[in-house]
């Protein structure tokens, strides 16, 4: 690339520039090789950002601005990054590496360096990919960078993706604009496991997410979409570790039983503390079972200790166990009717009258979410 050097600028702000860009370019890749570690770290990136912004100022300084679209592409991309609508993975650090790798190389022949063996139109393809992949769909990342990365270095050797289709509950997640995260992924397949331990919680998890995700919706996103998904995964968790033979018991419990059953949520709440990223999933698993009054379990906590994604699952929950058989509650299934209005009788007791109403609002505008 035919990249003019700059000898009429003074050599102090040309020594300075080179200074800076020796600290920046390292520290870049090693915040990009921690990020494959902590992928949802909100630090780094913004630390990344930060530096790729302040390079991409300094080229204007030195009077480089043909090279400011490149850094322009990646504060794009990462800008997507810190949003949520993309998600780091070794691909994008792979293919952000090699953009800070012909960054370098341009700068370097600007200075008076090498020739870079990028030339001004693919800089403008690389650049133009780049804002692709920012804006890229959730269901089409992976392979837009996939594309990206081979374009970029030929070399490099991926796996071949899998033929499979993505599972109904993937499928679902997409609809709702939630990217499919590995988190997300492994807390579906736990769920998908867990449904196979009794007959009466087949398809129940997808019943769930829609619904609860529709009322979040209707509600302006009171709760953080994923958030609020792999909670509906895991809340009952827990049930899918006590006996078969109390999970399908059809009298009252003892009260063993009962603590038993009232202590299903804190499995699925310890194994989310140790992943920091879903401390509101964790959140809201702890406290599904808390009432609007303050007669719940397992802290008494009234509407306003409760978070959003709490009372919209507690909702969610209970009608999907009065319109569906569920042994140790009940056999007999409520007409839809009956289970509305039991639901809007109990609107400022045991349920948020604010989520009562979306509720009815959101079974109103999609009547089939209440027949799945």
């Amino acid at each position: 690339m035919a990249t003019p050097h700059h000898t009429d600028l003074s050599s102090d702000l040309l020594e300075d520039f080179r200074l800076d860009a020796a600290e920046q370019f390292p520290r870049c890749e090693q915040l990009l090789i921690e990020l494959e570690q902590a992928p949802r770290s909100t630090e780094r990136l913004r630390e990344l950002f930060r530096l790729i912004h302040t390079l991409k100022g300094n080229l204007g300084y030195v009077d480089l601005n043909q090279l400011m679209p490149l850094p322009q592409a990646m504060e794009d991309v990462l800008d997507a990054l810190r949003s949520g609508r993309l998600s780091f993975d070794s691909l994008l650090g792979d293919i952000l590496l090699l953009c800070l790798d012909h960054l370098r190389a341009l700068v370097d022949q600007a200075l008076g360096g090498a020739d870079a063996p990028l030339s001004a139109a693919q800089l403008d393809a690389l650049c133009q990919a780049l804002h692709a992949l920012a804006m890229a769909p959730a269901g089409q990342q992976t392979e837009v960078r996939r594309e990206l990365l081979l374009h970029m270095d030929p070399s490099t050797r991926l796996q071949a993706p899998e033929a499979a289709e993505p599972s109904q509950t993937e499928a679902l997640l997409v609809r709702h604009g939630i990217a499919i995260h590995p988190d997300l992924q492994f807390f579906c397949a736990l769920t998908e496991a867990a449904e196979q331990r009794s007959s009466y919680w087949q398809g129940r998890n997808l019943r769930l997410l829609e619904l609860a995700l529709s009322m979040n919706a209707a509600g302006a996103n009171a709760e953080r979409p994923e958030q609020l998904a792999a909670a509906v995964c895991l809340h009952d968790l827990g049930m899918a570790f006590l006996p078969l033979d109390l999970l399908h018991k059809q009298s009252h419990f003892s009260r063993e039983e009962r603590r038993l059953m009232q202590g299903h949520p804190r499995l699925a709440s310890e194994l989310l503390k140790r992943m920091p990223d879903w401390a509101a999933a964790m959140e809201i698993v702890l406290q599904h079972q808390e009432h609007a009054d303050g007669s719940g379990y397992p802290k008494g906590l009234r509407e306003m200790e409760i978070t959003p994604g709490a009372l919209i699952l507690h909702i969610v929950d209970t009608f999907d166990a009065r319109t569906h058989e569920r042994a140790h509650q009940t056999l007999s299934k409520r007409p839809l009717l009956r289970a509305i209005l039991e639901i809007n009788n109990l609107a400022g007791q045991q349920f948020s009258r604010h989520w009562v109403e979306v509720f009815n609002r959101t079974l109103q505008q999609r009547p089939g979410l209440a027949h799945p």
